[in-house]
């Protein structure tokens, strides 16, 4: 039965499934959910970092195949077919996309298929809350965080018109910034990018304490102790990279490892954790 408002509905008989909120719930999930990574990393088709299988990368129910090719895919796509027809479950393809990250972007590629039907590819999807775009390389679209982002400032200056600028500027920095450096620190974004991000919470600065649009606010945020978004992103991925770095998880140390011999030269953060460097703020003070 269901209980609202301290009134009980009548009862009724469930036939399947197991109780929202249940102790059982992510047991029983995760015995199922755990089939479709054994089919296919028997199967051995996908993406492999060294000899580490990497190609399904699951958060929750939100599936990531990742495949070098396309007929891998497909056969990648049929494993997953044939195990949920064995559990007597079933996929949703109008919430699945593919997408073409490489050379061959521009290509055009006939439709894979899930259980018989068509899954098209696209330009954009998105995966845990963050827009990857097709392209030659790994691309991020950050408009949609940015429009998010405005909404939640917006709202908070909307209902906080009596409340003085520093709580303001608290309520700003926990509700509507966490929102702009959203999966920021494991995301290679472009400068541009970058500039975009930080002048999204300048015009906020602006804003808050009554700035004309093109006067500079370094010196609030060095008043206020405050940090501006470039050396915030630089702050949170140095703290990113230590947390991959001190990893007991061997897919989260090999990406570190990998990351830092192709990347070492030219990144001051990953170079500043493999030498076990003094704490985030710090390192970040240093670099002024």
């Amino acid at each position: 039965m269901v209980k609202w408002n301290n009134r009980l509905s009548v009862q009724f008989a469930v036939g399947s499934g197991v109780r929202q909120g249940s102790c059982l719930s992510p047991s029983v999930f995760n015995v199922f959910i755990n089939f479709f990574i054994v089919q296919l990393r028997h199967k051995q088709t996908g993406c492999h970092i060294s000899s580490l299988y990497v190609g399904c990368l699951l958060y929750a129910d939100d599936i990531l195949l990742l495949s070098p090719t396309v007929a891998g895919l497909q056969e990648m796509l049929d494993v997953c077919s044939d195990s949920a027809r064995s559990l007597s479950l079933s996929f949703n393809v109008n919430k699945s996309h593919c997408i073409v990250i490489g050379k061959m972007h521009s290509y055009v590629i006939q439709p894979m298929y899930l259980d018989s039907q068509c899954i098209e590819w696209t330009n954009s999807i998105k995966y845990l809350g963050v827009y990857l775009q097709s392209g030659k390389t790994v691309k991020f679209d950050i408009n949609p965080c940015k429009r998010a982002f405005y909404i939640a400032c917006n709202s908070i200056f909307m209902h906080g018109a009596d409340i003085n600028e520093l709580a303001l500027l608290s309520l700003q920095e926990s509700y509507s910034l966490s929102i702009l450096m959203y999966a920021a620190p494991a995301l290679a974004f472009t400068s541009k990018q970058i500039q975009e991000l930080n002048a999204c919470w300048n015009s906020v600065i602006r804003r808050l304490f009554g700035y004309n649009k093109h006067e500079s606010v370094k010196a609030v945020l060095l008043g206020l102790g405050r940090l501006n978004v470039r050396h915030l992103i630089m702050q949170r991925k140095l703290k990113f990279y230590k947390s991959l770095y001190l990893s007991n998880n061997s897919l989260l140390y090999n990406i570190f490892c990998m990351r830092l011999m192709l990347y070492s030269d030219s990144d001051t953060m990953l170079q500043t954790v493999f030498d076990k460097t003094g704490d985030a703020m710090q390192v970040i003070r240093s670099m002024f």
